[in-house]
């Protein structure tokens, strides 16, 4: 077997460790929420939407804890899953691991929606080159998940 197809399990084991971090990161507020879509969308910054609407900031918070803790759940599920069944080859993990594409397409397109091409940002091209990333470790060990027939 290629190397590549025996060790494209990383990839999925590389980004559910990666969530976990960064859903730890942002559940104990290591790091303070200031989304740039609300500037983006808005025109006005977190704080002058703080001063504006009262309790906002709090709202805020608590989406992002949400969002972290959904990080934690999902990233400890996506690495055990490459770790054991996908680095085994069974199909149902080659499957599940298409989640990990999907969500990436959506964060790509929420990446458009909000800054477009236009606005100079980083933030698509790091999801471009995740679903990359990503679409390269599920179809490069295809042949592991769905064999020849032999006959």
């Amino acid at each position: 077997m290629e190397g590549y197809a025996k060790h494209a399990w990383l990839i999925f084991f590389v980004f559910g460790i990666g969530s976990v971090i960064a859903g730890i990161i942002i559940v104990t507020g290591v790091v303070a929420v200031d989304p740039p879509s609300a500037e983006s969308t808005t025109g006005l910054t977190m704080d002058q939407i703080a001063a504006r609407v009262p309790g906002i900031e709090a709202y805020v918070t608590g989406l992002a804890r949400q969002l972290g803790n959904f990080m934690v759940g999902m990233g400890i599920v996506l690495a055990g899953v490459a770790a054991i069944p996908f680095r085994r080859g069974e199909r149902w993990a080659w499957y599940a691991c298409w989640s990990l594409a999907i969500v990436v397409m959506v964060q790509l397109t929420n990446s458009f929606a909000i800054y477009g091409f236009a606005h100079g940002g980083f933030g698509w091209q790091l999801d471009v080159a995740s679903l990359v990333l990503v679409l390269a470790g599920l179809l490069l060990p295809y042949r592991r998940f769905f064999p020849q027939e032999r006959g």
